[in-house]
């Protein structure tokens, strides 16, 4: 994958991703929140607008928050830090070749990643590259959320 921002990274873009998470935050998170115990892949966790919601909404729930961007990961980690939130990790990693235990996530969460990507245009059969590589990282019969 090319590690080329399609957005850029300024502190505007921080701002404008930051705003569109709080005032969606009601319309897409309104019924998010993990049983105690649940372990939670955040896929693309960008600058943490997410993540700060995710983790406050399941206090008793564990994160991993996964960005390719290190400094995506660094504003993530400061964001969920400066909100008292001590239930979430983070890894810098490439979503399309992860390296992690197989069933070891009950949840994945992705939410505005498409936007992100460097070729929107093969969304659809990054849509089955995602379920693919996702469905064997989720523990049987528990949810993957992808908004």
């Amino acid at each position: 994958m090319d590690k080329a921002y399609v957005h850029g990274y300024d502190s505007r873009e921080n701002r404008r991703l930051q705003d569109q998470a709080n005032t969606l935050v009601e319309l897409l998170h309104s019924d998010t929140s993990y049983p105690a115990g649940s372990r939670i892949l955040e896929v693309g966790c960008g600058v943490g607008a997410q993540t700060v919601t995710l983790a406050r909404n399941s206090p008793n729930a564990s994160l991993l928050s996964i960005d390719i961007f290190e400094e995506s990961i660094t504003e993530a980690r400061g964001a969920v830090e400066s909100n008292g939130l001590s239930n979430v990790q983070f890894l810098c990693a490439d979503i399309f070749n992860l390296n992690l235990e197989k069933e070891s996530f009950d949840h994945v969460f992705v939410c505005h990643v498409l936007e992100h990507l460097s070729q929107p245009e093969k969304t659809t059969s990054l849509c089955v590259m995602f379920w693919n590589i996702f469905l064997n990282l989720i523990t049987p019969w528990l949810s993957c959320k992808v908004l």
